[in-house]
């Protein structure tokens, strides 16, 4: 029997001890239903800031790059990696922060632990909303706990807590910042296809391969902000990198700034299984013409049209099923931030309580989802019964969120307010029989489902997607 065969039965009593113990403390509370938030008002004033989250480098400490095998440990820096933050309103005392770093992720917790010190800040005035993207770089310091030394498998907690107050103390500088360098101008909605901007090993039929972006132009000539969006992952450096980056998104960033004088807000789509072009054999400089392909499409966009200065937006938590043993048992060595509740259908017993939220700006639709979603499941071209890795067919599948609100050009932010996992359609989930959520299997074609691995189980599309009607429903 392979050792670690014996391993995972370990962790499966383990964690399935643990939801039993969760569930004799009783039903998990009921979540209220949020109300919508509207701003609006005669003209959008915007305002951005930016600042760097390095490591301190001084103190000869151990940092583990985050986004491939864990016990990764620094050795050096390819660019620096950044923090920046817009405040939106419409001209009234009402307005959003809206934060974006060069990190893998952060969890619910440490998103609300940000929140509430933003909104007790003494200089930010009428903040009514606060979201926390990330550009998800795999050469990242890790701010989740996944990628620190491992043993059997299994990686001891990689945060360094210094780092993780520094780029908590720097969300709020910037948000403040941002929000001090507020001023009126007009929002442009503009978005292009980028042929062949996308690689994936999962034989999807449709990649999404849209760049959308948010061009701010303000009245008094000052550098225009631009809030930008693609599916891409941000991991070329690979396996092997023990280099610092913010990958493709800080050349990209560079770029558009020393073309145009604009600064750039970016964030990931839906980025499950969704690399970004294979450009170059060499790791480095594949990422640096990533960013200088996603710059080129950005500045080459055209037919734009202004949006209303009118915010609606509506926050919801809700319970996420967690069957993931592994990443339970991560969660009970404290290796990560988490709250478990009980849960009767999960594998494991427990719920984790995870948000989404719903806006418009303007006409335009966006939605901030938890975890990295397959393109599939925002945007529909599920893999046909007879491709698909179980033998069924799309119909197994939630309705994909484009469908739920309407909109097939939604832009959706992946890994925002609450980094889950990935979500993977039914109809193409499957894991290892002896090692579920340890190791990754192949397919029937030949393709390794390790997301699967990553993924709080097979039920997550459907939490979101029933979170994301109702939601609907009530906007």
């Amino acid at each position: 029997m392979d050792p670690l065969d014996i391993v995972m039965k370990g962790i499966i009593g383990i964690t399935r001890n643990y939801g039993k113990k969760v569930q004799k403390s009783g039903p998990a509370p009921e979540i209220k239903k949020a109300e919508p938030v509207q701003i609006s008002g005669e003209k959008f004033r915007i305002g951005f800031s930016e600042d760097k989250i390095m490591p301190d480098l001084t103190k000869g400490k151990t940092y583990w790059i985050a986004g491939h095998g864990s016990g990764h440990k620094m050795e050096g820096v390819l660019s620096d990696v950044f923090i920046s933050s817009v405040w939106i309103d419409c001209g009234n005392d009402e307005g959003i922060i809206w934060i974006t770093a060069d990190i893998i992720g952060l969890t619910r917790i440490e998103v609300n632990k940000i929140r509430e010190m933003i909104l007790a800040s003494g200089v930010i005035k009428g903040c009514v909303g606060v979201n926390i993207s990330v550009t998800h770089s795999h050469s990242g310091i890790d701010t989740l706990g996944y990628w620190g030394k491992p043993f059997l498998s299994i990686p001891s907690d990689g945060k360094d807590p210094e780092y993780m107050d520094m780029l908590m103390k720097k969300a709020v500088s910037v948000s403040e910042q941002a929000y001090l360098n507020r001023r009126p101008g007009v929002l442009y909605d503009g978005r292009i296809e980028v042929p062949g901007g996308l690689f994936t090993k999962r034989g999807f039929s449709d990649k999404h391969e849209i760049l959308s972006r948010l061009r701010f132009s303000p009245d008094d000539g000052s550098p225009e902000i631009w809030l930008m969006n693609f599916g891409a992952h941000p991991n070329s450096l690979g396996g092997g990198n023990r280099m610092l980056s913010g990958e493709y998104p800080y050349f990209m960033r560079e770029k558009i700034r020393e073309d145009t004088g604009s600064a750039v807000h970016f964030g990931i789509g839906a980025i499950g299984a969704m690399d970004g072009a294979e450009l170059d054999e060499d790791p480095v400089e594949c990422v640096k013409k990533q960013g200088f392909m996603y710059a080129d499409a950005a500045e080459k966009i055209s037919g734009e049209h202004p949006l209303e200065p009118c915010i609606r937006f509506i926050t919801q938590p809700f319970y996420y099923p967690v069957d993931n043993y592994v990443l339970t048992l991560l969660a009970l060595k404290h290796t990560m931030s988490f709250k478990a509740y009980p849960c009767k259908e999960s594998l494991t017993g427990i719920a984790m309580e995870s948000e989404m939220t719903y806006m418009t700006i303007g006409d335009r639709k966006f939605v901030f989802l938890p975890g990295e979603s397959f393109v599939s499941t925002v945007y529909g071209s599920y893999i046909p019964k007879e491709l698909s890795t179980t033998g069924e067919g799309p119909e197994i599948n939630p309705e994909p969120l484009c469908e739920i609100c309407g909109d097939p050009g939604i832009i959706a932010y992946g890994n925002t307010n609450d980094m889950t996992g990935y979500v993977v359609p039914p109809n193409d989930f499957i894991l290892n029989k002896t090692q579920p959520f340890l190791n990754g299997v192949k397919d029937k074609n030949g393709l390794n489902h390790y997301h699967e691995t990553n993924s709080m189980g097979i039920n997550s599309q459907k939490a979101i997607a029933d979170n994301f009607r109702d939601m609907v429903s009530r906007f």
